[in-house]
């Protein structure tokens, strides 16, 4: 029986955002930030854009309150999107003020960490983990203000290095990536909490339904993939509209289907209906 992958971000979602599981999700965060956390609560799905097991795109988050007050919004990333920096202030800025109503006082605003695992690599960076917050530009030791906490996790990056495990969070990530067996079934045996995650896994792998599920992500994902290279492939240039319609037309006849089309050339699905 193949194995499913906490990389594909439904079933991310399953293990670290169920009820429950709140033990595992703090315990990922606490590896993640290197803190003691005493307790998270995950809180109730409140996603910022529509998300179904179709949405090639779509961020599946888990979101969660510590016992310190402070929001943690923690994605898996599957998709290798431009702007993923812009794409994650503007979800983090909605997360931040959500909990602040018309009138009321700015110090209620809830310190929020943003938490990017990335199963591609991104950043120009030598480092798999970078940390970034508002800083001064000449004293760089200076910090405009800590309410503003963004991690990005490059997964693909962390497993080239092929190195044996340093900390907790190191066991998180080969348990996460679930490529190299002999790494995860090591972090199972050190930390008890990754062998819940882990018997958690065995469970939705026997699950039909998730099994399902997981799978018709997978493949929306591989479609988007070829979607993708194929309009790279002919060149298609934001902006312009008589390569985009060429390459629409292409893939009309290559049978990709009109919503993936509109999700890559950013025509309106009616447009490309009058194309078709």
């Amino acid at each position: 029986m193949k194995e499913l992958t906490p990389k594909n971000d439904i079933i991310f979602k399953k293990i670290f955002g169920s009820k429950g599981n709140e033990d595992i999700l703090k315990d990922l965060i606490s590896a993640i930030l290197e803190e003691d956390i005493k307790e998270v609560e995950i809180q109730k799905d409140m996603q910022l854009e529509k998300i179904d097991i179709n949405d090639k795109t779509g961020i599946l988050d888990i979101k969660a309150l510590t016992n310190d007050n402070v929001q943690v919004n923690i994605e898996m990333q599957i998709v290798k999107q431009q702007n993923m920096e812009k794409r994650t202030l503007f979800y983090w800025s909605k997360l931040y003020t959500q909990g602040i109503h018309e009138g009321e006082m700015f110090h209620k605003l809830k310190k929020t960490i943003t938490i990017n695992l990335l199963d591609f690599n991104y950043f120009d960076t030598k480092q798999y983990h970078t940390k970034w917050h508002i800083v001064e530009d000449i004293e760089k030791d200076k910090i405009l203000t800590d309410v503003l906490e963004i991690h990005f996790i490059e997964l693909k990056k962390f497993i080239q290095t092929n190195k044996m495990p340093e900390n907790n969070k190191e066991h998180w990530l080969y348990f996460i990536d679930n490529t190299k067996r002999e790494m995860v079934n090591m972090a199972t045996q050190k930390n008890k909490i990754i062998g819940k995650a882990k018997e958690e896994l065995d469970y939705l792998t026997g699950d039909e339904e998730m099994k399902r599920m997981a799978e018709l992500r997978e493949k929306g994902i591989r479609d988007y993939n070829s979607g993708m290279a194929y309009a790279e492939e002919k060149g298609m240039q934001k902006g312009e509209q008589k390569t985009k319609i060429e390459v629409v037309k292409e893939m009309l006849k290559k049978g990709f289907s009109i919503e993936l089309i509109a999700e890559i050339t950013k025509l309106s699905k009616a447009e490309i209906q009058k194309l078709k």
